[in-house]
């Protein structure tokens, strides 16, 4: 794919890149590519084999960059089609194997004498190659990894006559390679399937013809034609028909979702049963799909912070092997003790330890509609003991019902719902559209009004045929010199106290009734208070709603603090103060009224968002499913891999401690530094793969 930018001369193109078995090619790739003239940046996405490169074609082309790349070892595909990855693991397989088999009838001994030649020769040649390669690159690169430091080693070995030691450097190695691909590829297999949701064709309808068209070709405004069994192509909302429609693939929910006119439908998502005509929206990137698929990919490119631990020791790590290396055959003259050091050190290991957890949650997490925008994030859920939340729409259900309407001064209950609703009309806050339902239930005339004023926050004030309304809260009141009676006052504390918004309506000066509001607690609200509490969480509840109604919701879950009557600024300001006293915090809202709070928030968590753009855009996660549950399962899945990532870690810097101990003192042979090479990689690999289990 390639694009232009901002100057004419400058182009962005991100091309598929072979060639790739561990994290230092990336780097390698990434420095050298950096370097040639008018390549402004090169990025490697190790898990995705992308490269993104961004550069003046006036200065240079993309033949010249491929050639580059090219000489270091690696391919770079625009549009042609890339091998496949399962011709490539049959060859290597292959290879592997028959190493091992050459090896096996050497040590056997089983092979008749008159052939003269030890076949482990054979084994060598066969297994060398590659490595032998991969250093040849790497030298062209000026660079020093662990290629060069197994060529150095088999070069040395096949000259010493050990010729079976040599092989089996060459076997160990390529089978690292081999489990590093393979869990790297396993990995992303979680996130191709994501790629490969939408269909690629749609039937469309146009002057009365049902055409069949590819994506790219179809507008917004078609109308496209799903019948059951289809998978929808398009972001867009249901004209004609209806349908179950299974979006598991956006959401993560299993159970299908029934979908009428006016409703809307996404991309990638299936029609079970039904047949129905969808006016287009969105198409290709554009789509909820679509933009959740730039967000995975981006997410691969992000480093966690507890990667430069890993960068750290493996910078250091190479040039400290090669001067012990060195220094073990001054002290003890032996050529084979000192090649013995170069062959157990594995810094790979070390490498891939982050790589492999990150790419292994994000792809998994992906797959059940919770989108992690990098590895950074990730860590941070990881550290977060503190969990904000918002009350509507979050820890309740947000579909809000007039459940008592209270009249005082001689009106009748009829008159506060037509005031009210007066009120509500310009409005679309959940609140006043149970209103304006109730105003339809009672089949009362509502006017529009002259004029009407919007106090964030706290209500609105309107003028209609001459009256003055006003509908909110006691500090709207009480700002516009409105005085609550105590029936009044008593009738709103008992109704706060059960847990209900009681909105005040006055006109002209004069309170006239009271209008009840209840929004129903999520049935799985309390159930998963609990569950944050056992994983350590403190809670904490952050609402515009008075203290009364907040409390009783509080105490109703289990909440452990409850702060109200917040405006979306003061709940960053709130989440600002947790922070500088010391607490880690992650913050769940909606995504757009709780933006600043989601930005502020170690990390932010939008919630129920499938097909919103801006609320995909503010938070660090990004629940597409409106599951409270979602909460506890992302944050263990941000523990679990922070502590995977530590084991990584030390495993790999603790083998490679001990490795290098042992064959600088000479307890390690040749063979066993070979095995003792292998080792780290097989355990870092298997211990990243139980997160995609």
């Amino acid at each position: 794919m390639v694009k232009g930018t901002d100057k004419e001369t400058e182009c962005q193109t991100v091309c598929e890149l072979e060639g790739l078995h561990c994290a230092d090619c990336a780097d390698r790739v990434e420095k050298v590519l950096s370097t040639v003239e008018g390549v402004n940046k090169a990025k490697v996405n190790f898990a995705a084999r992308k490269l993104t490169l961004d550069y003046d074609k006036e200065k240079v082309s993309i033949d010249e960059i491929k050639e580059t790349a090219k000489k270091i070892g690696y391919n770079l595909r625009l549009h042609e089609r890339p091998k496949s990855d399962a011709k490539k693991y049959l060859l290597d397989i292959i290879r592997i194997a028959s190493i091992g088999v050459l090896m096996f009838l050497s040590w056997a001994n089983l092979l008749p004498s008159y052939m003269g030649f030890d076949v482990s020769v054979i084994a060598v040649a066969l297994g060398a190659y590659p490595i032998l390669k991969d250093a040849f690159f790497s030298l062209r690169a000026k660079e020093i990894d662990v290629s060069v430091f197994m060529s150095i080693a088999i070069i040395a070995t096949v000259l010493l006559r050990e010729f079976l030691s040599a092989a089996a450097i060459t076997f160990f190695v390529l089978i690292a390679w081999f489990i590093e691909e393979f869990t790297v590829d396993k990995s992303r297999k979680a996130i191709q399937e994501i790629m490969e949701i939408a269909p690629k064709n749609a039937l469309v309808l146009r002057d009365g013809k049902e055409i069949l068209l590819p994506v790219e070709e179809i507008r917004i405004t078609d109308v496209v034609i799903v019948r059951s069994g289809e998978k929808i192509s398009v972001d867009g909302r249901i004209v004609s028909g209806e349908a179950l429609v299974n979006q598991s693939p956006i959401t993560g929910e299993s159970m299908p979702v029934e979908k009428n006119a006016g409703d809307a439908v996404f991309a990638g998502t299936i029609n079970e049963i039904g047949v129905i005509q969808i006016r287009v929206e969105r198409t290709g990137g554009d789509t909820t799909i679509g933009r959740i698929i730039k967000l995975v990919e981006e997410a691969q490119e992000g480093k966690a912070p507890i990667q430069k631990i890993a960068d750290r020791f493996t910078a250091y790590f190479t040039p400290l092997v090669l001067a012990l290396s060195f220094l073990t055959y001054l002290l003890t003259n032996s050529v084979i003790t000192a090649v013995t050091v170069l062959i157990v050190a594995c810094p790979c290991a070390v490498a891939l330890a982050t790589p492999l957890a990150v790419i292994a949650t994000i792809g998994k997490s992906s797959k059940r509609g919770s989108l992690v925008k990098g590895g950074d994030y990730l860590e941070a859920l990881g550290r977060v003991n503190t969990i904000a939340m918002d009350k509507t729409g979050t820890l309740t259900i947000n579909k809000p019902k007039v459940i008592d309407v209270k009249s005082f001064d001689g009106h009748s209950e009829e008159e506060i719902v037509q005031l009210a609703a007066i009120a509500e009309k310009r409005s679309e806050h959940p609140m006043a559209i149970a209103i304006m339902k109730k105003a339809e239930r009672y089949g009362v005339n509502v006017p529009t009004p002259d004029n009407s004023e919007i106090i964030r926050g706290k209500g609105v004030i309107v003028h209609s045929n001459g009256k003055r309304i006003i509908l909110g809260n006691r500090e709207l009141m009480k700002n516009n010199n409105v005085k609550l009676s105590r029936e009044v006052t008593k009738y709103m504390k008992e109704r706060e106290e059960e847990g209900k918004t009681a909105l005040l309506i006055s006109h002209d000066g004069y309170v006239c009734g009271v209008i009840t509001i209840a929004d129903a607690p999520r049935k799985n609200a309390q159930e998963i208070i609990t569950e944050l509490k056992k994983l350590g969480m403190k809670t904490i509840m952050l609402t515009g709603d008075n203290p009364r109604t907040a409390r009783a919701i509080a105490d109703q879950l289990g909440i452990d603090e409850v702060i109200a009557e917040m405006l979306p600024d003061d709940k960053a300001k709130k989440i600002r103060e947790l922070e500088d006293s010391g607490q880690r915090v992650a913050m769940v809202g909606d995504g757009i009224n709780d933006a600043p709070a989601l930005v502020q928030a170690t990390v932010g968590i939008a919630m129920g968002v499938a097909g919103t753009a801006a609320a995909m855009e503010a938070a660090d996660i990004v629940l597409m499913a409106d599951d409270l549950a979602k909460i506890p399962e992302i944050i263990r899945a941000g523990k679990k891999t922070i502590h995977t990532i530590k084991q990584n870690i030390a495993i790999g810097i603790l083998f490679n401690i001990v490795g290098v101990g042992l064959a600088s003192f000479g307890f390690l042979t040749p063979f066993l530094a070979a095995v003792a090479h292998f080792l780290p990689d097989l355990v870092v690999s298997l211990n990243s793969s139980k997160l995609i289990i």
